[in-house]
């Protein structure tokens, strides 16, 4: 391999002589009897450098603190980097194959590296990740449909990472290129595995010197407070038998160095909020010597950063402030991939409004219960806090009597607008909690919820012209009043399209099967000029014509909840279909009512299969069915998207019924907004059905070996509305109309042990 040598002290203090070295520099050692590794002060860390002793010039190949040095041990881990240095001192023995046409290297990679590790080659993939390189380079918003198994992460990956090398604007190769997604599994698997399996092929076979680098970026909520860790271990601290085991974890994790990732311990949900980061850093007595301001510190200045990943929730929170006072935790980047972009504009609508739950004023009276300034004026305090609860109780009782108890059903919310009383209330509201704050103590960076939270969301909900405002409920009953923007599209607009840099969405399901506009609509992708847009749309490279099949009956009853003969026609197609198929059967609902209705039904009829019932706080239902043998999941919400179950545990999807919006605040904006009731079926609630359908249908062929039957039991799917769209959307799947047929077709589709 490579060469290190100890010999060089001599030649070094002639370079030290002739000026070419730092007075106070100091040899490390010689590499490949070429270089001299030295080592030199900057500030209060050291820079290493390689000087080159045949051309006389000198690269720079990292910073590290005083704590953090190389020792004779430790040098062959400096390797990787100082190739990567040394390109810079004409030594062209080490440049990389990233010199030659852009596309070429992505040709490169995917037809020559990645077969050599056992990866198929995929036109779909080169293809989709040409298209991804063309979008970031052209500075467009590139909208990247990719089906299961095309491969889009390596795509993305791969493009990014070349356009980031050949950027012609010499400053954005030095900025990380940042990925976004809504789950946390899909970030912990590109930063543990997907990044790190990239790196090694590329590294092995030359195309990189030094090896790709990633980060997580979570919420702030995710680190180590000093104070409020501090604050409670004193306060466990006096019942040291009680919380014997709790106090050696607390203690040890007290004694590490770094920005501390609560969730890389084992600790219990209510000890990890007493201890992490809660509202704002500002005036923290701890701030100087803060574990996690030196991190942030530490990960904003990390040059060499190739990837940051972090959440759809802190990426928009990012670009809609960066006032709060403490280092930020996502740098400005080159490029950025918003993957499982199905789901950014939810988030969006969250993170760009507001709310206020009944709950929120409780919690910071709780906490600000002890913070008065002055004993003196304790009880005028205290009462001042009673007061802010019945301002509170009196503005929620209000708006509770306005809705009726079948409001919230099927997880639905009410639109609502304010009256002058009610505005009046919140005007009382916010004038009261400005009269508590001239008298407590201004302890911001220990308090979960604080007074300026609560006023910005009073005040935001309170000028209701340009936002909608709507009502929910949990399943407690809590309630709770959001404010988002009427134009969410025109946000996103304003905060991320039209600046000039990169983006490409991507995700399983964008379309509706046929295009893109109703997601550039929502989104306010389509407010841009049309040469800065791309759209790509890779189709699945499975065989569905042999492996699938699409059942849709032509029998079955107009969908009515409330219709008791309904849901026995239902339950009964459902027993046939789980029979035909043997069980394996996943059955999506779009209401909860109509699950338990037909699970009643089906319970004891089924009872020669693993039936598994999905309630909305059931969190193992998903593993448990993974697990089953011949499992039957009655199943809702979470279960539409974003989960795998690879292999025959999943052999039937059963869509109960077509899943049409329900009524919720937006759709009732958007439903005004249209003339007829037509323009409002056919703009918004069939494209964004059909982007639900596919979702839900998706979940049944997530690998190359996965076989299986869809069946629809909706009437409507004849509707000569949107009859003609479903067929083109599911063209691939080749469709049957009996349940003799589907029984047929699994028998030989499946072995003997099925």
């Amino acid at each position: 391999m490579f060469e290190i040598t100890y010999d060089g002290e001599e030649i070094f203090d002639y370079h030290r002589e002739c000026g070419r070295v730092h007075p106070e520099g100091e040899y490390e050692f010689t590499f490949e009897n070429r270089f001299l590794i030295f080592k030199q002060p900057n500030k209060n860390r050291f820079e290493y450098i390689a000087l080159d002793m045949k051309t006389n010039r000198t690269s720079r190949i990292e910073e590290r603190s005083a704590d953090e040095l190389y020792s004779d041990l430790t040098h062959e881990a400096m390797i990787p980097k100082i190739l990567y240095s040394i390109k810079y001192t004409g030594d062209t023995r080490y440049a990389d194959y990233l010199s030659a046409n852009p596309k070429q290297i992505i040709d490169s990679i995917f037809r020559d590296v990645l077969p050599r590790y056992g990866y198929a080659v995929r036109e779909e993939q080169i293809q989709l990740a040409k298209s991804i390189y063309e979008g970031f380079t052209n500075n467009q918003v590139t909208i990247c449909e990719a089906e299961v198994g095309t491969g889009k992460t390596f795509a993305y990956l791969v493009a990014g990472y070349v356009a980031k090398r050949h950027n012609d604007k010499d400053y954005l190769k030095h900025l990380p290129l940042t990925i976004t997604t809504s789950s946390i599994e899909l970030q912990k698997s590109l930063v543990e595995v997907e990044i790190p399996k990239l790196s090694r092929m590329l590294m092995e076979q030359r195309y990189i010197s030094k090896p790709l680098t990633a980060v997580v970026r979570k919420g702030r909520d995710h680190y180590f407070c000093e104070h409020r860790f501090e604050d409670f271990l004193e306060k466990i601290k006096k019942h040291p038998i009680k919380y014997k085991q709790a106090i050696v974890l607390l203690e040890n994790i007290g004694k590490l160095k770094y920005g501390i990732d609560l969730d890389n311990y084992r600790i219990h949900s209510t000890v990890k909020n007493r201890i992490c980061i809660k509202g704002t850093c500002r005036g923290c007595k701890r701030r100087n010597d803060c574990r996690y301001e030196l991190y942030c510190n530490q990960m904003y200045s990390n040059s060499d950063l190739d990837f940051q990943v972090t959440n759809h929730n802190l990426y928009l929170m990012a670009k809609k402030e960066y006032a709060d006072g403490y280092a930020p935790m996502l740098r400005n980047s080159c490029f950025v991939v918003v993957d499982e972009a199905h789901k950014f504009k939810e988030t969006a609508e969250d993170i760009f409004g507001e709310s206020i739950s009944e709950t929120d004023v409780e919690r910071f009276i709780r906490n600000a219960k002890f913070a008065y300034t002055d004993k003196e004026h304790k009880s005028q305090y205290r009462k001042k806090l009673d007061a802010l609860r019945k301002i509170n109780t009196t503005l929620f009782d209000m708006l509770r009597a306005i809705i009726d108890k079948d409001d919230f059903d099927e997880e639905q919310n009410k639109i609502i607008s304010l009256t002058e009383i009610q505005r009046n209330v919140i005007d009382r509201f916010v004038e009261s909690i400005e009269d508590i704050e001239k008298e407590k103590i201004t302890q911001k960076f220990a308090i979960p919820i604080n007074s300026s939270m609560l006023k910005k969301a009073l005040k935001t909900i309170r000028k209701d012209s340009k936002n909608i405002l709507w009502l929910e409920q949990d399943e407690n009953g809590i309630l709770s009043l959001h404010s988002t923007p009427k134009n969410i599209g025109e946000v996103l607009y304003k905060k991320l399209w039209k600046h000039d840099i990169g983006h490409v969405l991507t995700s399983g399901t964008m379309s509706d099967g046929t295009d893109f506009e109703y997601f550039k609509e929502e989104l306010g992708i389509a407010q841009l000029p049309k040469p800065l847009i791309s759209e790509t749309m890779f189709k699945s490279p499975f065989d569905y014509q042999t492996n699938t099949r699409l059942y849709i009956p032509d029998d079955m009853p107009f969908p009515d909840n409330d219709n008791d003969k309904y849901i026995e026609s239902v339950a009964n197609r459902i027993e046939c279909l789980v029979k035909a198929t043997n069980g394996r059967t996943a059955i999506l609902f779009t209401s909860y009512k109509v699950l338990n209705k037909v699970y009643e039904l089906l319970e004891h009829r089924l009872d020669g299969y693993d039936v598994i019932k999905m309630d909305k706080g059931n969190r193992t239902s998903i593993s448990d069915f993974k697990k089953a043998k011949n499992g039957v999941l009655f199943a809702a919400g979470p279960m539409w998207e974003g989960v795998d179950c690879v292999g025959d545990c999943l052999s039937s999807v059963i869509i109960v019924k077509m899943p049409f919006p329900i009524r919720s605040a937006l759709m009732e904006q958007r439903k005004n907004e249209c003339d007829t009731t037509f323009e409002f079926i056919e703009k918004y609630c069939v494209p964004k059905m059909l982007m639900k359908l596919r979702q839900g249908v998706g979940r049944l062929i997530r690998c190359e070996t996965d076989t299986g039957v869809v069946s629809i039991l909706d009437s409507r799917v004849h509707n000569n509305l949107y009859s003609e769209k479903i067929a083109k959307t599911f063209e691939k799947y080749p469709v049957i109309t009996s349940i003799d047929e589907i029984a047929k077709f699994i028998a030989e589709i499946k072995d003997e042990s099925y």
